[in-house]
């Protein structure tokens, strides 16, 4: 089993004075109550978090070099207010650790302090689980280096094409609230960018948009995981 994969999250917490007034309101046993609850005033929050970490922790994935373990393949942090469970969890290979996390602070911060926030939680619990598993913490400090290298700027290369002089690539800039999808066009030392279009910032969504590049005439295609055109350029042959 290779780990290869991380997440942060953030855990529902349950607000006993809401969940009391459903179970009145709507004549709800506690359960009932308590899923309603999630859905209604936690879900959203949740899955808002979780996209803009992504900014950092896919970022990690992309750096962090698998490795082989005995039965973890991925390691979710959760970040929250109080610690409610000290314990190292381990369901089906995904270890779950908890480590503490200002939310309050976090939204009143700059971008880059946010990413700075972000992948300070990541490593803390990520190293909680190293230890448990007796994993170098030197692979996970390597990844951070290199990411504060590049001022946590999570920005890459996904394919290029090269046309005669020309060469031309899609450019992939994965910011706190979306990914941004470029052409990257370079020509006698000039380089020329045009953006191809903005995406929710989570692998699912943005990946589905990078199928592969794809040359018919004098167009160079970017096409999709379904062979639909996502964006095309005129080149010349």
């Amino acid at each position: 089993m290779k780990l290869q994969y991380f997440e942060l999250d953030k855990p529902y917490v349950e607000n006993q004075q809401r969940i009391e007034e459903l179970m009145d309101s709507a004549a709800l046993t506690y359960e009932e109550a308590r899923i309603k609850d999630y859905r209604q005033n936690w879900k959203d929050l949740r899955r808002a978090f979780v996209y803009e970490s992504k900014c950092m922790t896919s970022m990690v994935e992309r750096l962090f070099k698998p490795v082989v373990t005995k039965d973890c393949w991925k390691i979710i942090v959760e970040c929250v207010d109080t610690i409610s469970n000290p314990s190292i969890m381990n369901l089906l290979g995904v270890y779950t650790v908890q480590v503490l996390f200002d939310f309050s602070s976090y939204k009143t911060l700059s971008p880059l302090e946010q990413k700075k926030l972000l992948l300070e939680a990541l490593v803390k619990g990520v190293k909680r689980v190293f230890q448990e598993l007796s994993i170098p913490c030197s692979l996970i400090e390597d990844v951070v280096n290199e990411i504060e290298k590049n001022d946590y700027e999570n920005s890459w290369e996904w394919k290029r094409k090269k046309i005669q002089s020309t060469t031309y690539s899609i450019q992939v800039e994965h910011q706190l609230d979306k990914v941004d999808l470029f052409w990257k066009i370079g020509h006698k030392g000039k380089i020329i960018r045009q953006l191809i279009q903005s995406c929710p910032a989570h692998e699912m969504d943005y990946g589905a948009k990078l199928g592969k590049l794809e040359t018919k005439g004098n167009s160079l295609y970017l096409l999709d995981k379904q062979n639909e055109v996502v964006s095309k350029i005129s080149v010349s042959e």
